[in-house]
């Protein structure tokens, strides 16, 4: 009497895992592209969400509001940063917003705090190109700005290429909006 076995031989399991592999290592570029694209949108909404915030509330309250880029943004008392941050790659290390009470455009211990953003730690840079603060005045419009746009730079060779960069522009009218990929520019 023959006994049949139900299950799979060994050639057929061996086949199975080889086309499991090479579909894999099809789709793993794809999948890495698709992580790094949704982290810098997630960066992208994230900064233009807190600038039109800084913005409607600067309108709102009829005074100086400033969102500046900080060295410790989640600090007891968070204070605004000088330069390009401690690893020059900007805005990655987080913001604050503030009512500029004084109006001298760094936070006070009197200006109140009305939005801290925690560094990103999934973007490698956010570089702008004039400052590292937005001042929005009273009426909407960015004060003190030298040049009519300026230009911020998410994500940077060699994670992330230029079609997966970002450029976002704030007009001299406060105004946020994404330029295009990392070919583009504000002008």
């Amino acid at each position: 009497m023959k006994k049949n076995y139900a299950g799979f031989s060994v050639i057929e399991l061996m086949v199975v895992v080889a086309i499991a592999a090479i579909l894999v290592a099809l789709a793993a570029p794809s999948f890495v592209k698709l992580i790094r694209s949704t982290s810098i949108a997630s960066a992208v909404n994230t900064f233009m969400a807190d600038a039109r915030f800084a913005r409607s509330e600067a309108v709102r309250l009829g005074g100086a509001v400033v969102m500046c880029r900080s060295d410790a943004p989640e600090a007891a008392n968070p204070s605004c940063g000088t330069g390009s941050g401690p690893n020059g790659n900007g805005w990655v290390s987080g913001w604050i917003v503030f009512k500029d009470l004084d109006n001298n455009g760094a936070k006070d211990s009197a200006d109140p705090l009305l939005r801290v953003q925690s560094p990103i730690t999934s973007v490698n840079s956010i570089v702008d190109s004039v400052s590292t603060k937005l001042v929005f005045t009273a009426t909407g419009r960015l004060k003190s700005l030298s040049s009519g746009t300026k230009t911020l730079q998410f994500g940077s060779a060699p994670d992330f290429s230029n079609e997966v960069q970002r450029v976002v522009c704030v007009s001299l009218g406060g105004r946020v909006r994404i330029a295009g990929d990392g070919y583009t520019s504000c002008s």
